[in-house]
């Protein structure tokens, strides 16, 4: 088909759709969308919370806990334990189908009745994990999100393979750094941007390669410099010993001098990896034939993706996180670990296998507007069929969605193909990932259909005033 020109229902802005789309479309058996790139990239955030955590109860058990949802939530929150014992699976919530009333109400309904895992995380891959969210395969993490195949790792995000590292964000197969940004295959990295493959690198920006080097800038293969001036090995031992970076003094006073340094140097137009290959977007790296991707690792033939964390990810679009061995996934967010022909859904995970308007359902196969399920076959909404009467009922169904779409209190039409609509979300929009990238006032996020959430954060008493730190632990 020919490029054209669609008019986005959200924002009332224009938007094109490529032939490229619309093959991709027409591959996975979904109509073209009806919302612009944005519009649909905020529907999908909104629907999951990776930062903010919260004080609550187990309505499970009753044990204190943390919890992804809010205070003011009125759905069920079980804790880890409670929600992922084998004591259920979600068919206690089946229901049927009515088709004299429009679908998404009816699974509208079956969210309100299931209880939600407290953290959005593989349980059963993590060891010694406290206070983490949207994490799996790790051991030993503390404050750490979005993170996979970690070990001893503090305080930072969108992490993946780092060992020993502390206030990190996006770093790959890395070793003992600290406070860096943007980095792959580095050891003892610290306070530093962009910096790949490099070893006792401090305070420096777009490096590659290097080997005992200070507040540098743009380098390759370079060792034993300092602000971009090359000193022998003694020179630069020496240097190091008087900028004392033992001292919390010390490691200031180096900051303020390499910030100044690094603004006489020139930024990359672009952060991606020399191994891309007909690749557009920002901080993507090892990809091919991929467009419109932000933070996107070892994707291949994909378009309109974000945060693609942990390798590999083929075929999908409109799909923001977290890859991990993943083919044909659409318009869904969360989703990862195997996962093989997802459309329009949230949080589908450990081999899953066509799902389609689901959310939260772990290692099933066919599941059609499933919430909260697990591991089971054929299911439409919680409830099981054989396979013939699964395929039978699922056709019928989007059939009627397609002649009958759910209308929303604004008069939207919800047909099939449509992402779930804001009011799906059990985030508030402030409290979700889509203020991270998209802040929006209270005013506008209403306007919009999204929930916000006035309550402010709980007060707590310091303990220990930065002021009175000692200079030095040694």
């Amino acid at each position: 088909m020919k490029p054209e020109i669609k008019n986005c229902q959200n924002c009332q802005k224009d938007f094109t759709i490529e032939t490229e789309d619309f093959n991709f479309y027409e591959k996975i058996n979904v109509p073209a969308p009806n919302w612009c790139p944005e519009c649909r990239l905020i529907r999908r955030t909104v629907c999951v919370n990776s930062w903010s955590l919260f004080l609550g109860e187990c309505g499970k058990c009753g044990k204190r806990i943390m919890s992804q949802f809010g205070p003011k939530s009125d759905i069920k929150v079980w804790c880890q334990p409670c929600w992922w014992s084998d004591s259920w699976d979600g068919t206690e919530y089946g229901m049927d189908y009515d088709s004299t009333r429009p679908f998404l109400a009816q699974l509208k309904e079956l969210c309100e009745k299931t209880p939600y895992n407290a953290l959005e995380t593989e349980y059963l891959t993590l060891k010694n994990c406290d206070y983490i969210n949207a994490i799996a395969y790790s051991k030993d993490c503390y404050l750490t999100y979005w993170a996979d195949y970690c070990d001893n790792v503090f305080y930072s995000s969108m992490v993946n393979g780092l060992k020993s590292s502390l206030d990190c964000l996006r770093g790959w197969e890395s070793e003992l750094c600290y406070g860096s940004i943007g980095f792959e295959k580095d050891y003892r990295v610290f306070f530093s941007d962009e910096c790949d493959s490099c070893v006792d690198v401090w305070f420096s920006r777009d490096c590659y390669s290097l080997t005992n080097c200070i507040a540098s800038v743009n380098l390759r293969g370079a060792s034993n410099c300092i602000f971009n001036v090359q000193y022998s090995k003694e020179e630069y031992d020496e240097k190091v010993k008087e900028m004392k970076l033992n001292t919390w003094k010390g490691i200031q006073e180096l900051k303020e001098k390499a910030e100044k340094f690094w603004l006489t140097k020139p930024y990359r137009e672009y952060h991606g990896h020399t191994m891309n290959l007909n690749v557009t977007g920002e901080y993507t790296f090892r990809s091919k034939n991929s467009k419109e991707g932000y933070i996107v690792n070892y994707a291949e033939n994909c378009k309109y993706c974000q945060f693609i964390t942990v390798a590999s990810t083929k075929d999908c679009m409109d799909y923001s996180g977290w890859g991990n061995g993943v083919e044909l996934v659409y318009e869904s967010v969360g989703v990862g670990a195997g996962a093989s022909n997802v459309k329009l859904s949230t949080l589908c995970f450990a081999d899953v296998e066509n799902i389609e308007y689901s959310m939260l359902c772990v290692s099933g196969k066919n599941n059609f507007g499933c919430v909260n399920l697990k591991r089971k076959p054929y299911s439409i909404l919680n409830k099981q069929y054989s396979k013939e009467e699964y395929l039978e009922l699922k056709e019928k169904i989007i059939e009627d969605m397609k002649i009958s779409p759910y209308i929303d209190e604004e008069g939207k039409a919800w047909p099939y193909g449509e992402f779930f609509k804001p009011g799906f979300s059990k985030f508030p929009y402030n409290k979700s990932n889509a203020m991270r990238f998209f802040p929006k006032t209270k005013e506008e996020v209403l306007a919009l259909g999204y929930k916000w959430d006035d309550s402010e954060s709980p007060a707590y008493t310091t303990t220990i005033k930065s002021e009175n730190l000692p200079d030095t632990i040694q």
